[in-house]
């Protein structure tokens, strides 16, 4: 299509043609082949700052439920990577057309993140004092009730 003929185009159009050609883009390059059709600009950038160094990828353990693969910045709190969790599964269910109410207060009531035997527990706590870097898996652990 050349310029001329984008004049042309009525908005919806050009929409339809530029996710089209970004579609083709993605599909036929080699190293944005593994992103989705549908990518945002935050997972764009956040690509970005894992391919320079600035944020680390997590993967999250849901057995029988698949993975959830998490970018947080380096220097992440606990509370940071409970919110990418929740904005990546929120991602994820809109990708699939899943409409799932999930109550992440619940969730983080219920379960604690854990890696290896280690609880992440302080919300306020930097994910690399609990050892956690670049590419570990994280695992969900139910919360055990102190009895009074």
């Amino acid at each position: 299509m050349d310029i001329d003929n984008l004049s042309n185009l009525s908005h919806d159009d050009l929409i339809e043609s530029t996710q089209l050609t970004l579609g083709t883009l993605l599909r036929t390059d080699p190293l944005l082949s593994d992103l989705p059709q549908d990518i945002i600009l935050e997972e764009i950038v956040s690509q970005i700052a894992v391919e320079n160094g600035q944020s680390i990828t997590i993967f999250i353990s849901r057995d029988p439920e698949p993975t959830l693969k998490v970018i947080v910045p380096q220097n992440a709190t606990v509370r940071d990577l409970k919110k990418a969790t929740a904005r990546h599964f929120e991602l994820q269910q809109k990708r699939t057309g899943l409409k799932v109410k999930i109550s992440w207060k619940y969730i983080w009531k219920t379960y604690h993140l854990a890696y290896d035997s280690l609880i992440l527990d302080n919300d306020d706590q930097c994910i690399e004092d609990y050892g956690v870097c670049n590419k570990v898996v994280l695992t969900f652990k139910k919360n055990k009730k102190i009895k009074q």
